[in-house]
């Protein structure tokens, strides 16, 4: 063991998050996210010393967007094989609190945002072919529509609960808002 204890820290722009879905079976968005942000451990080099040896690499979220893209992993990639996850993930719909806290995966402590869904992406099919189809709430009147194709039919808001979603998309409330919901 060389001994080294360092730590460093970057800070890069996101546009969305791309969160794997643990284990089988029905799991929360929420356990995508703790999934996303546990340490991982890497080889890596010592920059001073370029010594190699085992380090962590940990991602959390410092400033939250105006509008957050998630990215349900829903392919996953193994060698030569390749399949479609079909796991159930239940996500809010209203009221997706995210503040920050130390060991969250908001770090920031002052960061705090309340999220409304606003869109969702599904894809039907397999990874040779699909379809994919789309949710959106219509943000004057908050009902919610299927656009599927050229057909577009209205839809309640439980109905965008399916096993095939694969992109979210949230809006954040006004901080009028988030100060009521997050007291």
């Amino acid at each position: 063991s060389s001994g080294i204890n360092a730590e460093y820290g970057a800070f890069d722009s996101f546009m969305y998050l791309t969160v794997p879905i643990p284990g089988k079976g029905t799991v929360s968005l929420q356990d995508c996210i703790d999934c996303f942000v546990q340490p991982e451990e890497i080889e890596w080099r010592c920059e001073k010393c370029k010594v190699m040896g085992k380090a962590y690499k940990e991602i959390t979220v410092w400033r939250l967007p105006k509008i957050l893209v998630v990215i349900l992993k829903r392919f996953s990639y193994s060698g030569m094989w390749r399949d479609k996850i079909s796991n159930m993930v239940n996500f809010p719909v209203d009221n997706f609190a995210a503040q920050g806290s130390k060991g969250q995966w908001v770090s920031n402590e002052r960061e705090r945002k309340v999220y409304r869904l606003f869109g969702v992406t599904n894809h039907t099919g397999t990874l040779e072919g699909g379809h994919y189809i789309g949710c959106a709430r219509n943000p004057a009147s908050g009902d919610w529509f299927t656009y599927d194709d050229h057909v577009i039919r209205p839809m309640r808001a439980s109905q965008t609960q399916k096993k095939e979603a694969y992109l979210l998309f949230y809006t954040s409330l006004s901080e009028a808002e988030d100060r009521q919901i997050l007291r």
